[in-house]
């Protein structure tokens, strides 16, 4: 069932960025209009979602497994941050201007679009809240060191407007209102949802489009995303493995976080490049091969945490 989970997925995902690709080649989603729909994306349609995982009942249980994926999720992701400027920080990288978005494809997975339904389908509610919890915590890593990763700057009103980013702030509101037990409204609670549901296809869409100049042709021919490949899809995740079992992390808990880290490169990776004025090129060719890849390397991966 994990591996049909997966294959549907990836179909889906290439659908959706095959519609966004269609309607760019043909004009009909320019420059104009696509800058217009990252900025719904990043500023509402993520907030919405990241604030709705949060909006589930209270338990003491519920908190132990809260406060321990949480740390997990933090620590891997910290991991990942501090193996990506050890690996993919050399002159040669830095020359051709893909050091900072190499580091990123390495560290940020898919978790949201692929991982969170692949996990469902395999552990049930588990794998729903486990899930919230990791992709919150990858959310205020993205806009936080993800973009200040493509962005360079580290000055004060730089780290202002990290910290006041609607993402950022959805993911301590929802936060907040889960330790308090706070919901809201059935019809407030809906709209958002519906918003928030609104991610997965506007963000390949988007992608799609960024493909329309590529020459596909020539992914298949680039070491570094290869390379690229590589580390998210197989070297960080195995590694991720390795410190869960040290860790005595198993059961339901160590296929979700396990998974969700091995998933492929995240399509934010675009979509920051496009934010930040940068060359496309490389993240939507990481992106594409990694997606491709996961095929295989995903199933491998769960198997190995499964036993």
């Amino acid at each position: 069932m994990g591996v049909g989970v997966i294959v549907n997925q990836i179909m889906v995902l290439f659908l959706l960025m095959g519609l966004g690709y269609g309607l760019a080649r043909s004009k009909i989603l320019d420059k104009s209009a696509c800058d217009k729909l990252t900025w719904l994306l990043c500023y509402v349609v993520m907030p919405c979602l990241v604030f709705n995982a949060f909006q589930i009942p209270y338990s003491p249980e519920l908190w132990h497994n809260f406060m321990l994926v949480g740390g997990l999720s933090f620590g891997i992701h910290m991991l990942f941050i501090v193996m990506s400027k050890l690996l993919l920080n050399g002159k040669a990288l830095q020359q051709r201007g893909i050091a900072e978005q190499m580091q990123f494809t390495a560290v940020y997975s898919n978790c949201g679009f692929m991982g969170l339904p692949f996990v469902v389908a395999l552990v049930g509610s588990n794998g729903a809240f486990y899930g919230s919890v990791y992709i919150a915590v990858n959310g205020i890593f993205v806009w936080t060191h993800g973009l200040l990763t493509h962005s360079g700057r580290l000055d004060r009103s730089a780290l202002i407007k990290v910290v006041l980013n609607p993402n950022t702030l959805a993911a301590i509101v929802g936060c907040i209102f889960f330790v308090l037990s706070v919901h809201l409204p059935t019809a407030l609670h809906d709209a958002i949802g519906h918003v928030g549901k609104m991610n997965t296809a506007l963000a390949m869409i988007l992608v799609g489009a960024a493909m329309a100049p590529v020459r596909i042709g020539r992914i298949w021919f680039s070491g570094m995303a290869w390379i690229s490949v590589f580390m998210r899809n197989l070297l960080f995740p195995g590694v991720v493995l390795l410190a869960l079992l040290a860790l005595g992390i198993s059961g339901d808990m160590l296929i979700v976080v396990t998974a969700l880290s091995a998933c492929p490169v995240a399509g934010m990776s675009v979509i920051f490049a496009q934010l930040t004025g940068k060359n496309t090129e490389f993240p939507v060719t990481s992106l594409t091969l990694s997606t491709i890849a996961s095929l295989a390397t995903l199933p491998l991966m769960l198997t190995l945490s499964t036993w």
